[in-house]
Parts: structure tokens; sequence; C-alpha cells
């Protein structure tokens, strides 16, 4: 799996029974969740690859502020690279998509 407290859930996890799961893998993205790989660049990787986990669309269960100090969400979490969600994690996917 892949979570952390600020997204609410699980956002990467194993769904036994409806998808095949892999040893070492989060495996796949839990039910409207879109995750997406970027390069340094900001550039989405398709297919195999490593790069940067970013989250491309709201989900249910987001953090919508720090107590205090709204800035400081944005600062940390949404101006890497503007628009998606990035929580500093690097991220690999294999040709298998997982």
């Amino acid at each position: 799996t892949w979570w952390q407290t600020e997204t609410g859930g699980q956002m990467l996890t194993p769904l036994p029974g409806a998808v095949d799961l892999k040893p070492g893998s989060a495996t796949v993205p839990f039910f409207g969740v879109q995750p997406a790989l970027l390069d340094g660049e900001g550039n989405e990787i398709e297919g195999p690859g490593e790069g940067n986990l970013v989250i491309k669309a709201s989900w249910p269960g987001q953090l919508r502020t720090v107590y205090g100090d709204h800035k400081r969400l944005i600062e940390t979490y949404f101006s890497t690279y503007p628009g998606y969600y990035f929580a500093g994690d690097g991220a690999r996917r294999d040709e298998d998509g997982y």
C-alpha cells in the first residue's frame, strides 16, 4: 500500500479478489484515485518507468488545509508540480502497470 495521514486513506492498495497481487508492489490505485509518475521537468511518464509519484485530481478524504497556515499546505504539497499533489515520494511502475 501507499498512503499518508494527509491523504486520508490508502491511495495505492491491493484489492484482494479484484486484481492480481504482486509481491513487493503497492499494486493499483484505489477507486477514484488518479496517480501519475512525473519526471524532473513535470512530464508524465507513460508505461514502465521511475519518477515522482503525484496525484492528478482531488479524491475523497483529501486534506484541505493546515490549521492556521493554509499557505503552508499549498507550498508543501502543490507547488513543486502545479496542479498535482506531490508529497516528495518517488515510485517505479513495471511493465505490468504495478
